[in-house]
């Protein structure tokens, strides 16, 4: 089997990683896989943020915040966030500020970077590394979106923490034919 082929139909998302994370002569190749995504009219919306090493508790101390402002969060669920960014030695925060032009629609350059972030989570396992893809409400916080630069138009796409798989789940097996079809 062709080996790309192979590596699309056997990825898996891994939700319990370690280290090691990717090295830095590998993030910089990773890196320039999201570089190659579809980009109509090359605006490059995307804007991809490493967090590692003590950046993760920073940002988990973000998380905190605003778990905080909900009267009704328990201490538990404010720590649980707190230590979010600690479930895998590296995370990658991808962010798209779409650009205002009349043939690009915003819609395009969201699905652009979601394209980047595919990308990256093909390369990671090229190199024998896991990942899995987030969100949740904190890509919505206001505070998380101002710690990351998000524009007024613009959204976190991504949370991908990134690590070595402690156990790669099971791949699930679904039948395209289901999904596909001849149009009439």
């Amino acid at each position: 089997m062709n080996p790309v082929i192979e590596l699309l139909q056997n990825r898996v998302s891994c939700p319990k990683l370690m280290a090691p994370a990717p090295s830095q002569e590998e993030i910089d190749q990773i890196m320039a896989c999201a570089m190659r995504a579809p980009d109509h009219a090359r605006l490059k919306p995307w804007r991809y943020y490493l967090v590692s090493g003590e950046s993760r508790a920073t940002l988990g101390d973000v998380f905190a915040q605003v778990a905080q402002k909900d009267v009704n969060a328990s201490a538990d669920k404010i720590e649980k966030c707190r230590n979010m960014p600690m479930r895998a030695p590296m995370m990658i925060v991808a962010v798209c500020n779409p650009q205002s032009n009349p043939k690009v629609p915003s819609l395009e350059q969201f699905l652009a970077v979601g394209a980047g972030v595919q990308n990256i989570q093909l390369a990671i396992n090229s190199l024998g590394y896991s990942s899995v893809w987030r969100t949740g409400d904190m890509v919505h916080a206001p505070e998380v979106k101002k710690a990351f630069d998000v524009s007024e138009e613009g959204e976190i796409i991504a949370f991908l923490y990134v690590g070595t798989a402690q156990k790669i789940p099971a791949k699930p097996i679904v039948d395209a034919s289901e999904f596909v079809q001849d149009w009439k």
